[in-house]
């Protein structure tokens, strides 16, 4: 087998093998039993397949290039049960905490669209859902830390390669501090909630892959989702109506325009470790960037800053 680019990082023949390896010891199969393993072009962190095995049909998730500096993968066990319990993820059959594989049962779905009204509703419930859960994991998930975490592990020449970097800096870490005064509460968070982290169809929807999940601010969840893909300032405000199911007052909706700012601050560092390590982001990278320079400043405004 010749090595093969996903979006997640290089599949290679060593790759095929430890999966292979580790599909048989969880099934109880033999290699011949597993048919059709062939990567799925979905999600940047991790290497993910498919595969069928004795009629039915399921779903691999092996670490990316670089997963080992952005993941905390034994929260992920813990974050799992609570989703499992309140309905929100139960695709789950094994995983490896300390390797970082998973393997789930195939949901057949089609692709998330941002921009289909139902589609978005049916996410932002899931969002309320999660939010509202009343178990607390004990893993604070903070967007300046996990920056700053990602941050220490890219090699300074090749970090800050950003038009205005600098300036973009200093208004989010401004918007940090200003944003916790808002009194928000904090909470269960899945922190990555793009729309590859969804599997959806006419019946079913599921937020799935929690490794970056923890106990934080809503923002970076309603951030996420919104820079996953191109929005509007409209689609925005239709999002956090839906969200709250009534028109945000004027200290939730800075606050959340503040978010969103601070999740492309956190992805423009997620893309230079990438690239750092040789792997190339594509168009999301200009996307981040754009949400992270344009929103910080119209938040900082919003806060009269």
């Amino acid at each position: 087998m010749e090595n093969i680019q996903t979006t997640g990082g290089v599949f290679t023949q060593e790759d095929k093998q430890l999966i292979l390896d580790n599909i048989t010891r969880v099934f109880s199969c033999r290699e011949e039993d597993i048919e059709n393993l062939i990567p799925v072009q979905a999600g940047m962190t991790n290497i993910v397949l498919s595969f069928k095995l004795n009629g039915g049909k399921y779903i691999y998730r092996h670490p990316g290039l670089g997963s080992d500096a952005l993941v905390e993968r034994g929260r992920e066990t813990i974050m799992q049960k609570v989703v499992e319990d309140i309905g929100i993820d139960t695709t789950l059959i094994a995983m490896d905490v300390d390797a970082g594989w998973r393997i789930g049962r195939f949901v057949e779905h089609r692709d998330f669209d941002y921009h289909n009204l139902n589609d978005m509703v049916r996410a932002v419930m899931l969002f309320r859902k999660l939010h509202k859960a009343p178990c607390r994991v004990r893993w604070n998930f903070d967007v300046i830390e996990k920056a700053e975490g990602i941050k220490a592990q890219i090699a300074p020449e090749k970090y800050g390669n950003f038009e205005d970097f600098d300036t973009i800096r200093e208004r989010c870490y401004r918007l940090h501090e200003l944003a916790k005064t808002d009194g928000i509460k904090l909470c269960n968070i899945h922190g990555d909630a793009r729309d590859v982290n969804f599997l959806i169809n006419d019946e079913e929807i599921y937020l799935i892959d929690w490794e970056y999940g923890g106990y934080g601010d809503p923002g970076f969840d309603i951030g996420s989702y919104v820079c996953g893909g191109d929005h509007t300032i409209e689609d925005i405000d239709r999002i956090l109506f839906t969200y709250y199911r009534r028109k945000p007052t004027d200290i939730q909706k800075r606050h959340f325009y503040a978010y969103i700012a601070l999740t492309g601050w956190f992805y423009m560092h997620w893309t230079m470790l990438k690239e750092s390590k040789g792997q190339m982001v594509g168009i999301h990278k200009q996307m981040w960037y754009n949400y992270a320079k344009e929103f910080s400043l119209m938040a900082l405004k919003m806060y009269d800053k």
